[in-house]
């Protein structure tokens, strides 16, 4: 169950609606809770699975991705604890590997195009480059003979947007309320604006 079930999961809830409540959201943020309890806080324990390389590489693909603007971004989230959390116990060896070689691949193509890693390049040159390979994807989705799915980056937007949604910082970009208000029993309509209508 944990392995392919997790990605199902997770595939579910980014495109879900994500202030559904019950289904794919709600399991989402089930199995994104989980994930958190074993990552720890933001900023805690160094990855178990990328190295300090990969992890720079995964981080500036995720603030590209989502960026820090009126609300926080990707990294305030801890989406690349909550990646190396995926790869370490939740990816089954094989899409694990796929996904490594990818993020090793980043670096070289960046380099050859702008002479310097993703995380030291400029942030032009960083949306330039994900706009690249944002690219092919939308190019292999028109093609009846490729899988986008089974490409690194269709992972890396997907694994994003999961670790930010499922977040307290994310949950909180989405107005979601992660303890409930206070119960009230008795109220007397008027004090909701209902005009006194019965």
């Amino acid at each position: 169950m944990r392995r392919r079930r997790a990605l199902k999961i997770m595939g579910a809830a980014t495109s879900a609606p994500l202030l559904m409540p019950g289904g794919a959201v709600a399991q989402a943020l089930a199995l994104g809770q989980r994930i958190r309890a074993e990552v720890g806080p933001v900023g805690g324990a160094p990855p178990a699975t990328l190295t300090p390389a990969q992890a720079r590489t995964v981080t500036a693909l995720a603030e590209v991705i989502l960026p820090r603007t009126d609300t926080p971004g990707a990294s305030e989230a801890g989406v690349t604890a909550f990646v190396d959390a995926l790869l370490t116990g939740w990816l089954d060896a094989s899409d694990r590997d796929r996904f490594l070689a990818g993020i090793d691949e980043v670096n070289p193509v960046a380099r050859a195009a702008h002479g310097d890693d993703l995380a030291d390049c400029t942030p032009a040159q960083q949306a330039a480059l994900v706009a690249e390979m944002d690219g092919d994807l939308d190019r292999r989705r028109q093609d009846p003979d490729e899988e986008e799915t089974r490409t690194f980056f269709y992972d890396m937007k997907r694994f994003t947007l999961a670790g930010y949604f499922t977040s307290r910082v994310g949950l909180r970009t989405l107005g979601y309320r992660i303890i409930p208000g206070a119960f009230e029993g008795c109220v007397l309509l008027d004090q909701y604006g209902t005009g006194g209508q019965r």
